[in-house]
């Protein structure tokens, strides 16, 4: 194979592979959720909105993404086993592009840096863990403390 033939192989094979990989985050779905109560810097959510219902099945989502007013990012609001919330502000540390959530990880778009879901760094560059918020709930409502 010349060098020519190469570089078109190459940059055919890395284009697809970028096409692949966008259709299959495509097919994850991220529920915002705007009904979002506030009040005295603790924001409220309803246990409920981590509930999809999909051609009649309930399917429980395992994070939701709240975006409050006046916030310049998205809040990630994961629900943990043993009925635990874990709340991550969606700013990378690195320099502060908006991280894109998935189940398990968040992903800076910049650069690739990668957080799990305690917010901590498991690929850099970033090297500082993101801002998490104290969560509480009850028996209907996930609260976040904001301040």
């Amino acid at each position: 194979m010349n060098r020519r033939d190469f570089i078109h192989t190459s940059c055919v094979a890395c284009a697809a592979s970028i096409g692949v990989l966008s259709l299959l985050q495509s097919c994850t779905t991220n529920k915002y959720v705007s009904n979002i109560k506030i009040e005295q810097n603790k924001l409220s959510v309803k246990r409920t909105e981590f509930t999809v219902v999909k051609k009649g099945k309930a399917i429980q989502q395992k994070f939701i993404i709240l975006k409050p007013e006046n916030s310049p990012f998205p809040i990630a609001l994961y629900q943990l086993p043993n009925d635990e919330f874990k709340a991550l502000y969606l700013q990378c540390s690195h320099l502060g592009c908006e991280l894109n959530a998935f189940e398990t990880t968040l992903v800076c778009p910049c650069h690739g840096a990668e957080f799990n879901t305690n917010g901590e760094v498991t690929q850099g560059p970033a090297i500082i863990p993101i801002k998490t918020f104290v969560t509480s709930s009850d028996a209907e409502n996930v609260y976040i403390q904001l301040a």
